[in-house]
């Protein structure tokens, strides 16, 4: 049996609201559930539920995008309840459809990535913790190299090395 796979797709996409299973593709296809998903894995290299979900997720993309409809609203025209619109855009984009609002309007991608780097700076950095026995050896192995290498003082600290 030959299937139409950009059929297929077409149908998905304009039928987004009301698609709920890939049961229903093959049904609206009339043809055999396995045989849809093994045809459109193989040309897509995507399985049928994942288009369908980048699908309404690319979707919602636009009308957050394009338009001031609330996001309980662009869920519901998906033919989705608010709770589970948002966790499928959030676990597919991993953000939230209110983020993405504001990143598209208040500014570009650019902005969004400085966000993110910012809140990555801001947690606190590895530290260095020196022992008594670590110190020590420090201390002593700086006395016995003694011209070998350059020392500065600093804070109340010998730093041996060069200077950055």
């Amino acid at each position: 049996m030959l299937i139409d796979i950009p059929q297929v797709k077409s149908y998905v996409q304009t039928n987004l609201d009301s698609v709920r299973k890939t049961q229903q593709v093959a049904a609206q296809m009339n043809c055999p559930l396995d045989h849809l998903k093994k045809t459109f894995y193989k040309t897509e290299k995507i399985s049928l539920s994942k288009f369908i979900r980048e699908s309404r997720v690319a979707r919602m993309k636009e009308q957050l995008q394009g338009s001031d409809a609330p996001c309980k609203v662009i869920c519901l025209d998906l033919g989705l309840r608010e709770d589970v619109g948002a966790r499928l855009f959030k676990n597919t984009t991993g953000m939230t459809m209110e983020g993405f609002r504001k990143m598209h309007r208040n500014g570009t991608r650019e902005m969004w990535l400085v966000e993110a780097r910012k809140q990555a700076e801001s947690k606190p950095a590895a530290q260095i913790v020196l022992t008594e026995k670590v110190i020590k050896h420090v201390l002593s192995t700086s006395q016995s190299a003694g011209s070998r290498q350059n020392s500065r003082r600093g804070d109340g600290m010998l730093l041996h090395g060069r200077a950055n």
